[in-house]
């Protein structure tokens, strides 16, 4: 009896490896034929099954002939698959896509299943996400690569589309690979270093730096952030009071664990920034194994979508592994005048060499979170051979090997080389930059202002910068000039030596602080609207450098000179008072930003911004050095913060105070900030009903607060306005002399208040977004009439 069972399991083996087989394949999508990620593959009436990988590719093992395959995926029709001895070759399997839009159900009785296993994903996201452990690292492959892709809702043109079609079938626009280390410590700290780096045409890894910064590393968190937006997670807490889920299959894997596929989006009615797709969640942990996601919306005519793969690692913890992004640009290619083409980037990252809690060193860490290794464009073939997933495929090389020509036909790599150059605001030409502020400008006091600047670069020696500018105002007909030279004496702590000198305009009653102006941010409209300025002739020294991880300081001395034309009305006529001041000053302006992240390339250093308020303070000290005639103090501060809710949008906050002691000119006291035209741009952290000059005071403090619902009551395809509401107050008043100036002196210590609504992007072109807004006056200096107290507003964002 004992032989005739080890014979029978011996011949059921034998058998099983006789008629048993491997079936390895590729899923895709029948008409595009992109692969399918996460498709769900299993064997008819069994618990055998599989899903693809990131890539569309799987392997189901121990298949037998006869079996029935059944293959799902959402948004597709199901197909099925009869098993044949022949099938010993890779299949590729195509699925119809279908139109898929979760509607909400009743689900009856009781509670919605699909609630109860989020509720446990949610319960479990402490232990399952990553950023929940004490540390990790791990090694990444990464890829992306620009295409062109016809639109269905555009008829291109027969022979532009020919010509497109024919060229993007051979290779991609551009095509860009990475190789990045990147670790963690526990609660927030990351380093990643872009160890490699390969761009079609070109050697500047600033490309490089896109395919690494396109979207989050995992999706735990409360808030999913794309492209810098944010959308509210589903599997944040209580979620299901916003999110509609359903429960649209139960799979099982080689393991024996359960794997529930879940579909969701934003319940009916529910007006926030959210996302809609599937997850696939292991019983295992009820933890993540993938999802795929896509905001409800297109955001100013873009579509993303993002596809995230885990696996368990080495038995401890769930963890990503691949990683894809998809970001569709509806008829780009309308702006070179040909229609019918959207402009499509697709990035996906391989992530090995996981460690869970190695001992890392917080010394690791610095402010510089993102950074590329001066080694990374010039790894060898051999070294990208070892390191890709896979063998590069035929459309890729073709873009290397006919981009790599045409950027040495066309010299493009010269021409792009200051692409980053001129992200910082100037225009490079070989050792040079132009300033492009300089060569055109525009606020009401000069007019059109026209001119030329320019500064050596890093071309010429990264030492030092000299250089100078000249400019002509069309309105108050008079030419301003300057000139810099700037010494780097130490590139780790930024410190640099300055010496300035210029001869030209300046607010009257002005502020400014250690910050550079944001052109995504509306505040830089306001000095459009500046009336009143004043002459100086200023020589400055400064020394510059960053200090204790986030702290920005400039220490400076300059000696100038003023000269103001106040407008005196006395018994009915206007004459014009013109005196000049001398002043001396030293002073220091700072700038701190608590756990501030930046991004350094090889040739530049950018902020990737900080949760925390930042602070930024001045402090002057006017002397009667050299020739200077007045001795005073200056102490001004300000502190700005965005705070971001759930489901209520964000609020921008802005806290500016100064205060001057001592006798003062006008020029040196503060005007109020204001920003009234009849109809002008909104510009933010400004008065925007407050005539400009209306009030001079000596000390001030004021507070400007704007929410943003984001697109939460009225929407359509093409029509998604964003709400903000706006309130802003202040408090100033003078202690001095009031009869020492020329011009009357009026202040609002009894409190400036105005309220406002804006109507953002009601029109989008590209990333400009469009919109109206009126502010309203009231309180102890409103006007007497009423429609002097409205001002009204053109909104003019950025949405990158």
């Amino acid at each position: 009896m004992f032989k005739r069972i080890c014979f029978f399991i011996l011949a059921s083996i034998f058998s099983h490896s006789l008629f048993s087989q491997n079936i390895q394949g590729l899923v895709v999508d029948a008409r595009t034929k992109e692969p399918l990620p996460f498709v769900n593959i299993y064997v008819e009436n069994t618990r055998m099954g599989t899903t693809t990988n990131i890539d569309g590719e799987f392997t189901l093992s121990n298949v037998r002939e006869g079996h029935k395959l059944c293959i799902k995926y959402l948004g597709y029709l199901s197909d099925t698959l009869l098993v044949q001895p022949e099938m010993d070759q890779p299949l590729t399997i195509g699925l119809e896509p279908v139109t898929f839009d979760l509607e909400e159900v009743v689900i009856l009785p009781g509670e919605n299943p699909a609630n109860r296993i989020i509720d446990k994903v949610i319960r479990n996201r402490p232990l399952n996400n990553p950023e929940s452990l004490r540390s990790f690292a791990f090694r990444s492959y990464n890829k992306m690569y620009f295409t062109f892709e016809g639109n269905d809702q555009i008829k291109p043109d027969s022979i532009t589309s020919a010509f497109i079609h024919e060229n993007t079938a051979k290779q991609h626009l551009l095509f860009i690979e990475t190789v990045n280390q990147k670790k963690f410590l526990h609660p927030d700290r990351y380093a990643e270093e872009i160890v490699a780096s390969k761009v079609s045409g070109f050697k500047d890894p600033i490309f490089s730096l896109i395919a690494s910064q396109v979207q989050s590393f995992s999706f735990y968190n409360d808030f999913f952030e794309i492209l810098d937006k944010r959308y509210l997670n589903p599997i944040s807490k209580n979620s299901t009071q916003r999110y509609f889920f359903l429960l649209q299959d139960t799979l099982f894997n080689h393991d024996g664990d359960s794997i529930f596929v879940i579909s969701y989006r934003p319940k009916k009615g529910k007006h926030f920034e959210g996302l809609k797709g599937f997850l696939h969640i292991n019983t295992n942990g009820y933890a993540i194994q993938s999802v795929v996601a896509q905001p409800l919306e297109k955001d100013q005519g873009m579509k993303i979508e993002i596809t995230q793969n885990y696996e368990r690692v080495n038995g401890e913890h769930w963890f990503p592994r691949e990683l894809i992004t998809k970001i569709i640009f509806e008829d780009a290619s309308s702006s070179s005048g040909v229609k019918g083409y959207d402009m499509v980037a697709l990035g996906t990252s391989y992530i090995k060499d996981i460690q869970i809690n190695p001992e890392i060193s917080p010394k690791d860490f610095g402010a510089v979170e993102v950074k590329v290794s001066p080694e990374a464009p010039r790894q060898p073939e051999a070294f990208w051979n070892a390191e890709r997933v896979k063998p590069l495929e035929e459309i890729e090389k073709e873009t290397y090997r006919t981009m790599d020509s045409l950027s040495k036909a066309l010299n493009l790599e010269q021409k792009i080389s200051g692409f980053e150059t001129l992200i910082n605001g100037n225009l490079p030409v070989k050792c040079f930059d132009l300033p492009l502020k300089r060569l055109v400008d525009y606020n009401e006091h000069e007019g059109l202002r026209l001119g030329l600047g320019v500064m050596t670069n890093n071309k010429l020696s990264p030492y030092f910068s000299v250089g100078g500018y000249f400019g002509y105002g069309f309105k108050d007909k008079r030419w301003k000039y300057g000139g810099d030279l700037l010494l780097n004496l130490h590139r780790k702590t930024e410190s640099t030596l300055h010496l300035s000198y210029f001869y030209d305009v300046k607010e009257k009653g002005g502020y400014e602080f250690l910050e550079k102006s944001d052109f995504t941010s509306t505040e830089i409209y306001r000095k459009y609207m500046i009336e009143t300025m004043d002459l100086e002739e200023k020589l400055e020294v400064s020394f510059s450098l960053l200090s204790l991880k986030f702290l920005r300081m400039k220490l400076f001395l300059n000696q100038s000179f003023i000269t103001t034309h106040d407008n005196l009305v006395n018994e009915g006529l206007s004459t014009t008072v013109t005196s000049e001041y001398g002043f001396s000053e030293v002073g220091v302006r700072i700038r701190y930003a608590y756990k501030e992240k930046y991004m350094q390339t090889l040739k530049a250093k950018y902020s990737l911004g900080t949760d925390y308020p930042i602070l930024y303070a001045n402090l002057i000290r006017g002397t009667h050095w050299f020739k200077g005639e007045f001795d005073y103090t200056r102490y001004e501060a300000k502190v700005t913060q965005t705070l971001k809710f759930r489901t209520l949008g964000k609020s921008s906050l802005a806290l500016v105070g100064g205060l001057t002691t001592g006798d003062v000119p006008l020029t040196k006291l503060y005007n109020g900030h204001g920003s009234y035209q009849p109809f002008s741009l909104e510009a933010a952290n400004s008065f925007g009903t407050m005539r400009m000059n209306e009030f001079f005071v000596d000390r001030f403090i004021s507070l400007f607060v704007k929410h943003d619902f984001g697109n939460r009551w009225i929407k359509t395809e093409t029509f998604a306005p964003r709400w903000v509401l706006v309130h802003n107050l202040g408090f100033g008043s003078f202690s001095g002399n009031r009869n020492q100036y020329a011009v009357p002196v009026k202040t609002f210590e009894k409190g400036y208040f105005e309220g406002g609504i804006l109507i953002n992007n009601i029109l989008t072109q590209s990333f400009l977004g469009y919109g109206i807004g009126i502010f309203y006056r009231y309180g102890p200096y409103a006007f007497e009439k009423t429609a002097d107290n409205f001002a009204y507003k053109l909104s003019l964002t950025f949405g990158l």
